[in-house]
């Protein structure tokens, strides 16, 4: 009797261990796919305090975003988060983030270095080698990325929009968000009072 329980024991052991293998190396394999450079709708925006009276809400008309494995698994990694503002009136035309990313049982967790509040995961998402489309947390906001290079395509870490990791751009080692000016335009009296995601937030459904 007792080695029969043993034996169940080994083999509960054995399959839990199979179960686990099987979910990492699926980790893995979706770390390598997502592992890369892209671009599209993530819903990102900010508030800009004029005065005490008046504020005025800019919304990024795209994001790009950069996913750089860890150099012993595939998995995880950091990334580089660059926000675009076209409007002419919004006193930034690029806003940076860094970031950590994680592919954990299938969910992609992202966590911003210096900004907490801008934290989230991503689920029940579709990826192929050029498309990724899912929904933001725990919320029905969706959103919708199309890849612009695989990591391995790379000139290591220099892309189509410049290095973003040294003094020209937003370095991964700095916390929180980086905002230069509008180019050629003198930013007005004021301050950022929020910057944030509008699915995160609440504010708005980010539709594909």
């Amino acid at each position: 009797m007792k080695k029969k329980n043993l034996a169940m024991l080994f083999i509960g052991a054995l399959v839990a261990l199979v179960s686990f293998t099987s979910c990492t190396d699926d980790d893995d394999v979706k770390g390598m796919v997502l592992s890369g450079e892209w671009r599209g709708n993530f819903g990102m925006y900010y508030e800009y305090e004029y005065s005490r009276d008046y504020y005025e809400t800019f919304d990024a008309d795209e994001t790009y975003l950069s996913f750089v494995p860890d150099n012993y698994s595939y998995n995880r990694g950091y990334g580089y988060q660059v926000d675009f503002y076209y409007d002419r009136r919004s006193p930034y035309e690029e806003v940076y983030h860094s970031f950590t990313w994680e592919v954990r049982y299938g969910t992609i967790y992202l966590d911003y270095r210096g900004e907490p509040e801008l934290d989230t995961y991503l689920r029940d998402y579709r990826m192929t080698n050029d498309r990724l489309s899912g929904y933001f947390g725990n919320t029905n906001s969706t959103f919708l990325l199309y890849k612009l290079t695989d990591y391995y395509d790379w000139t290591p870490y220099i892309n189509a929009y410049g290095d973003y990791r040294n003094g020209a751009g937003y370095g991964y080692g700095r916390p929180g968000y980086y905002a230069p000016t509008r180019s050629g335009v003198e930013a007005p009296e004021g301050r950022v009072i929020h910057y944030g995601n509008r699915a995160i937030d609440g504010k708005v459904t980010v539709t594909k």
